[in-house]
């Protein structure tokens, strides 16, 4: 059976919850994984599991989770708040995105990246290649640690 991450906002998954040491994400997942250089401009390495499908970000010393990003996979399933979204069109996925969490998402860059900087959620797809007679589709959706305001 293949293994269900749901993202709550603000927490992350079951497995990977925001805010965890790296140790113990390694241990959790119990899977292969290789450190890749996600962000340059950062000291700390990514992992990446499920066949580079699955990215975990780190931040600090002791390292802990500040990101995840899942990528559409046959590995796993993947969902937000119980609700599958990469798998709806991206007018679909944007409007149960906004009925599940009260938000509007917002773009930036023409569409490719929405977000809900409030929340740490955000959806992105590579191109305007990805669609059927659907429309086009999210590749990847994320979650990130918000900082706490001082």
């Amino acid at each position: 059976m293949k293994p269900i991450f749901d993202i709550q906002p603000l927490i992350g998954t079951a497995q990977i919850p925001l805010n965890a040491p790296r140790e113990q994400i390694l241990s959790t997942l119990n899977q292969p994984f290789k450190s890749i250089n996600k962000y340059p401009e950062r000291a700390q390495s990514s992992d990446a599991f499920y066949r580079n499908d699955v990215h975990v970000s780190y931040q600090g010393q002791p390292t802990s989770v500040e990101s995840i990003e899942f990528a559409y996979s046959d590995l796993y399933d993947i969902t937000l708040l119980g609700e599958s979204i990469l798998n709806l069109p991206v007018k679909s996925a944007l409007s149960k995105l906004e009925m599940l969490t009260g938000h509007t998402p917002q773009t930036d860059d023409n569409g490719y990246t929405y977000q809900i900087p409030s929340l740490g959620i955000w959806l992105w797809r590579e191109s305007n290649d990805n669609f059927d007679e659907n429309g086009f589709y999210f590749f990847t959706i994320g979650v990130k640690a918000i900082a706490e305001p001082l």
